[in-house]
């Protein structure tokens, strides 16, 4: 069975991590907080000295950061993944950073003779722990057909979408849109509300015509629970949005909606910024002078 690692004990990470235990995989995890990296070791994987330690252990590597500097500090410096890469590891990113973060360190992995899959993964908290997030990959072929029997591990739909930097470039499509869709939401709950329609029913009925959007199930009981604590913080997609118009830029394109969507997003991070992305409906709450909560 082949050994395994993940960097990146977070939210998303560490069901992850449980899943490649549950599925026989020997794991090595390691990590700056003692906290996360004790509850995996609980769940049954070994802690390792650093990720160049790390790597040296194991086949496969996968990291789940939050940020293109995290992803820089891990990879690179003599006790990073680059370090103790060799012929033949894979290392697997299923973090949302940016086609520069994939590229550069894809290339310093390669002059190693090691592979590398950017990775990133849609479906929350609940899918990290249901084992249904849906992965998109970009990179080798060979290395992708390599991880893959790891990745079925916690992912339900994963698909190789072309060459290094790939998989990242379908997250910020996605992503970019999750900041329309949430503010567009706000909007429509805070209207059916005013307009004397209870939120929860508008919502049942749009469910069912053509104006639903996943989005509307990651929202609704939330925000009608008055429950923002964060799945996916306004913080991290205001990052990913910001990363998306980059690209945007380099490709020359004109994303009009999508800017009016980031000024929302913008918005609501003044105030709500470690808060989940439904809580984007609260700065318009406040300056309609409505609050929605769930009826009887």
């Amino acid at each position: 069975m082949t050994n395994v690692g993940f960097i990146g004990l977070g939210t998303m990470g560490l069901p992850m991590t449980k899943h490649l235990i549950d599925a026989g995989y020997k794991t090595f995890v390691v990590g700056r907080s003692r906290g996360p990296i004790d509850k995996a070791v609980a769940l049954g994987a070994e802690e390792a000295a650093s990720p160049k330690d790390l790597i040296e252990k194991v086949d496969i590597v996968m990291t789940c950061l939050p940020m293109p500097q995290t992803i820089i500090d891990v990879y690179e410096g003599e006790n990073g993944l680059v370090a103790g890469a060799v012929e033949g590891k894979i290392v697997i990113d299923h973090s949302t950073v940016n086609r520069e973060t994939n590229e550069h360190v894809a290339k310093l992995l390669a002059e190693k003779g090691a592979f590398f899959i950017d990775a990133p993964v849609s479906g929350g908290p609940m899918g990290a722990s249901a084992g249904t997030l849906t992965i998109m990959c970009g990179g080798e072929e060979e290395a992708f057909e390599k991880a893959m029997p790891v990745m079925k591990a916690f992912g339900e739909y994963i698909v190789h979408v072309g060459p290094t930097g790939s998989g990242t470039v379908v997250k910020l499509l996605n992503n970019m849109l999750i900041g329309v869709h949430q503010s567009a939401l706000a909007e429509c709950y805070i209207m059916a509300e005013k307009a004397g329609v209870d939120p929860a029913i508008a919502y049942d009925l749009i469910k069912r015509s053509a104006g639903f959007s996943k989005s509307m199930d990651w929202s609704v009981d939330a925000i009608l629970d008055r429950k923002f604590e964060p799945r996916f913080s306004i913080n991290l997609l205001h990052k990913d949005i910001l990363l998306a118009l980059q690209l945007a830029e380099e490709v020359n394109m004109p994303l009009d909606l999508i800017k009016l969507g980031e000024q929302k997003v913008a918005e609501a991070k003044e105030k709500y910024g470690e808060k989940d992305v439904c809580a984007i409906v609260r700065p318009l709450e406040e300056k309609t002078g409505t609050v929605l909560k769930r009826k009887g």
